[in-house]
């Protein structure tokens, strides 16, 4: 890790999370996939619900089919992609990332791995990844950084500063009463 490397003071963090909070306003939240998939036109877009039909074939099943053909890299493969694409040694990012060779090679070894939430954003902040990419990468997991949520937040400033700083990251979650991405955390 270099010693130049940027860092973000606390009060530069309190003042991106007062401009970018958005605590869950309940629109969403309690509803199952299926009744947000069969409610009004907010939630599917150019949809009327899921039995009315606006073009042939517009039912679950084509829903469905459309999503299965869309089907891309899975995180790990995904992750690997990237190193390459970065021109990067494999022990470089995961050295970068605070994360031991073991769960690397357990993340390579498996294409179906599934991360924490926290390993996938710590590769992402590994390889310098703009918020758009990070989205992509943490996607393929199953996860989104989300404006509700005051630790993503604080992940999303780094990203958006490109302060691409673990360590310091790291010390910033745990000052705000959060766990940090990795558990190495400085050590």
């Amino acid at each position: 890790m270099a010693v130049d490397e940027k860092v973000i003071s606390k009060k530069e963090i309190d003042e991106y999370i007062r401009w970018h909070y958005q605590p869950d306003d309940g629109e969403t939240s309690g509803k199952g996939f299926f009744e947000i998939l069969t409610g009004t036109r907010k939630y599917l877009s150019g949809r009327r619900d899921i039995t009315g039909t606006y073009a042939a074939g517009d039912t679950l099943q084509f829903l469905l089919d459309k999503i299965r053909s869309k089907v891309e890299l899975t995180f790990s493969e995904k992750l690997i992609e990237l190193i390459r694409e970065k021109g990067k040694k494999p022990a470089e990012i995961y050295k970068r990332a605070d994360v031991d060779k073991a769960l690397f090679s357990k993340i390579k070894g498996d294409k179906n791995y599934h991360p924490t939430k926290s390993t996938a954003l710590a590769f992402a902040i590994a390889l310098h990844l703009s918020l758009e990419e990070t989205q992509d990468l943490i996607g393929r997991a199953g996860y989104a950084l989300s404006s509700s949520i005051k630790r993503d937040l604080i992940v999303r400033c780094y990203i958006e500063s490109r302060t691409y700083n673990i360590i310091d990251l790291n010390e910033k979650l745990m000052d705000y009463g959060y766990d940090p991405l990795t558990n190495k955390c400085g050590a």
